[in-house]
C-alpha cells in the first residue's frame, strides 16, 4: 500500500518555485529489473548495445479531499511505474553525451498517470567507463492533476542512482561476456531493489486558481 502523503497547498504561479512542502515521509523510487547488453561485432550481426530498467514509485501522494459532485475519491497521484529503454549505434553513438532525454512508457492499465524520463550519465570510472558497465541513471517523474478548484498543478521529482559491474560489493552489476564478444549485464540479485532517493524540484500552477478556499 503506498504511502499517504498530504501536501500544503500555497499560492503558486507558473514559475517553479521552492515550497516547504515535507517530503521526507516519502518511500524512495525502486528500480527492480536493470539490464544492458553490448553486440558482437561479427558480420551479419545489428551493432546495436541497450539499456533497460523497471522503476516503480510507490507512494501515494493527496493533494486535496474529494471534488465536488465526484465518486468520492481523494485529488493527487497514486503509485505509478514505467519500464525504460534506450537504444544506440555501438560505434559512434554515446548515450551519456549530447543531452539524450529518453521517454519511459508507463505499464499502468488504468492509463497515463505521469510521465517518467531518463538521462544516462557518467559513472564512477572505476569499471573502465563502459556504458553498459559503469554508469549512472538520472531519472525525472512529472505528474499533474486538475484539482477541485479547476486549475492544474504540477509537481516534477528528480532521482539519481549508479550501476557498476564488479565482484562482491564493490558493484551492484554481474553477468558475463560469449566467446562470440556478446555481454550481457544486469543486476545482482542481493541489489534488488536499487533505491532511488528522490528530490521534489518543482511545483507550479498551470493554469487556474490552485488555492483551496
Amino acid at each position: 500500500m503506498g504511502l499517504l502523503l498530504p501536501l500544503l497547498l500555497l499560492p503558486l504561479t507558473t514559475t517553479a518555485l521552492t515550497l516547504p512542502v515535507n517530503t521526507t515521509l516519502l518511500h524512495p523510487w525502486q528500480i527492480t529489473r536493470l539490464s544492458t547488453h553490448s553486440p558482437s561485432g561479427r558480420p551479419g550481426t545489428h551493432p546495436y548495445s541497450r539499456l533497460s530498467f523497471a522503476i516503480a514509485d510507490p507512494n501515494t501522494i493527496v493533494l486535496s479531499g474529494p471534488t465536488p459532485g465526484s465518486s468520492g475519491n481523494d485529488v493527487g497521484f497514486p503509485p505509478s511505474a514505467a519500464n525504460c529503454t534506450v537504444w544506440w549505434m555501438t560505434h559512434g553513438e554515446d548515450p551519456r553525451e549530447g543531452g539524450w532525454e529518453n521517454t519511459c512508457e508507463e505499464n499502468l492499465a488504468e492509463g497515463m498517470r505521469g510521465k517518467w524520463s531518463f538521462r544516462v550519465v557518467e559513472g564512477s570510472g572505476e569499471a573502465g567507463r563502459g556504458v553498459t558497465t559503469d554508469f549512472g541513471l538520472s531519472v525525472t517523474l512529472e505528474e499533474a492533476v486538475v484539482l477541485g478548484t479547476g486549475g492544474v498543478v504540477s509537481l516534477k521529482f528528480e532521482g539519481e542512482a549508479a550501476f557498476k559491474v564488479g565482484a562482491g560489493e564493490e558493484g551492484n552489476m554481474g553477468g558475463s561476456c560469449g566467446g562470440s564478444g556478446v555481454c550481457n549485464w544486469g543486476l545482482k540479485q542481493e541489489s534488488v531493489p536499487v533505491l532511488v532517493k528522490q528530490t521534489l524540484v518543482g511545483m507550479e500552477c498551470v493554469t487556474g486558481t490552485c488555492e483551496e478556499e
